[in-house]
């Protein structure tokens, strides 16, 4: 978790985490906006902001292939990072504002990985995530701690 400056937004606490590609990660709340009931262009403008700012601002590191040390996208979230039975909301701007019509395989797993490190979610505790373009559901939940987290991931889009 660090703070970077976001122009129009000034300094907001970002998470960055990894699941098969570097996302950025945050609540639209930090923004000003609902990733449920936003306009998706104003989701998509914010989140390629983030984005800009963090590839400006921080330097990513890749343990076995610095080809891979980049910042995929932004992944906008409804802030509801604990565990719950009832699914989270999310948005991934990837690439060039590209919006993914899914939860996004990678994004999920690098959430599921974030929200573990944290404390928020348990091994074997089954989180859905939906995207708030299509309404379609991932499931996933961490099922292995070690040097590295081994999440499982299920799709339905």
């Amino acid at each position: 978790m660090s703070k970077f400056d976001i122009p129009g937004h000034g300094k907001v606490v970002i998470d960055i985490g990894y699941g098969g590609a570097f996302y950025a990660f945050l609540s639209a709340e930090r923004l000003g906006l609902d990733v449920c009931s936003s306009k998706t262009q104003d989701l998509v403008d914010a989140a390629s902001a983030v984005t800009e700012a963090v590839k400006r601002q921080f330097k990513l590191h890749h343990p076995d292939n610095e080809e891979l040390a980049f910042l995929y996208g932004t992944i906008l979230t409804d802030g509801k990072d604990a565990f719950s039975d009832e699914p989270t909301t999310n948005i991934c701007v990837f690439a060039d504002a590209q919006v993914d019509r899914s939860p996004t395989g990678s994004g999920v797993t690098a959430r599921i990985a974030l929200q573990y490190l944290k404390g928020l979610i348990q091994l074997n505790q089954t989180r859905t995530f939906r995207s708030s373009t299509t309404g379609s559901l991932f499931t996933g939940k961490a099922v292995k701690a070690r040097e590295l987290l081994l999440p499982l991931l299920i799709g339905v889009v």
